[in-house]
């Protein structure tokens, strides 16, 4: 018998806002298709602070990198993924350091549930006095507060995040260095530069059926390198329609190797059955 906890789990239901499109990625498979969005970092901002808000519906179950900045090897990266096990990992891992790992968190909770929209809220402030107050983790409006590893950024740590220097490509979708990548569908990809957001930013949850849902960002202050992701334009694969920044701050991402046929309509608040 299979558990499923609609209070919990983002999926479709009556709302003030809703999502119109995501983009399907299909990253892990023998067929992958290396899709990625990606986007060159021109003026460092804030290091320290930030956060970033995404929608993720998985579709096969592996090692996955959602998004990230690294040195096209593997050796040197900050970057969100979901392991082998199936668990969030958070990670800035820089080779010829000691020690080596400057963040690592990694949940116990599994998030393995291919019928349903996760909202995945990712905040830093390494200006916090408190260790584990620097990054803080959300899925669908609630706190990952269990962790089996649990390894904290050093108290006003310079991450690689919106840096031009050294790695300044930020992708989403796939790691530079063609590691394994989404196997699934990404909608409203917010990004914000500067300040440590909680989820009442980004969603509410709904009186009536006591789901997550999404809410209007437009209203957001993004902050310099700060991005709103929300591929609602499919006339076109290019920078400035599929990629393109609605924040207002043009930091658009160039797609690569996605087709229009990837701008779909199953989203958050539209949640459609699909094959695992």
């Amino acid at each position: 018998m299979s558990f499923y906890d609609a209070i919990r789990v983002g999926a479709s239901g009556a709302a003030d806002f809703e999502i119109e499109r995501s983009l399907r990625f299909n990253n892990y498979s023998a067929s992958a298709d290396d899709a990625v969005l990606s986007r060159t970092i021109t003026q460092t901002s804030n290091r320290k602070t930030f956060t970033h808000s995404f929608w993720i519906k998985r579709s096969i179950l592996g090692g996955e990198i959602v998004y990230g900045n690294d040195d096209s090897s593997g050796s040197y990266f900050l970057n969100f993924r979901f392991n082998g096990n199936h668990q969030i990992e958070f990670n800035e891992y820089r080779y010829n350091e000691s020690p080596s790992n400057k963040c690592r968190l990694i949940t116990t909770r599994v998030f393995r549930d291919v019928s349903a929209w996760y909202h995945i809220v990712v905040a830093v402030d390494t200006t916090q006095s408190t260790a584990a107050d620097r990054v803080k983790i959300y899925v669908n409006g609630e706190q990952e507060t269990s962790f089996g590893t649990a390894i904290y950024f050093d108290q006003n740590h310079d991450t690689y995040f919106n840096a031009t220097s050294p790695y300044p490509v930020i992708r989403i979708g796939l790691a530079g260095w063609g590691y394994s990548g989404v196997n699934g569908y990404l909608a409203e990809f917010n990004a914000i530069d500067g300040l440590q957001l909680t989820p009442s930013s980004f969603g509410k949850t709904n009186v009536e059926t006591g789901q997550w849902i999404p809410i209007d960002t437009s209203g957001l202050t993004f902050g310099t390198n700060g991005y709103r992701l929300n591929f609602s334009d499919n006339s076109g694969t290019t920078a400035t329609t599929m990629g393109k920044d609605s924040s207002g701050n043009g930091n658009n991402f160039t797609p690569s190797n996605l087709a229009v046929s990837d701008s779909i309509t199953d989203t958050p608040s539209k949640n459609f059955c699909t094959l695992n």
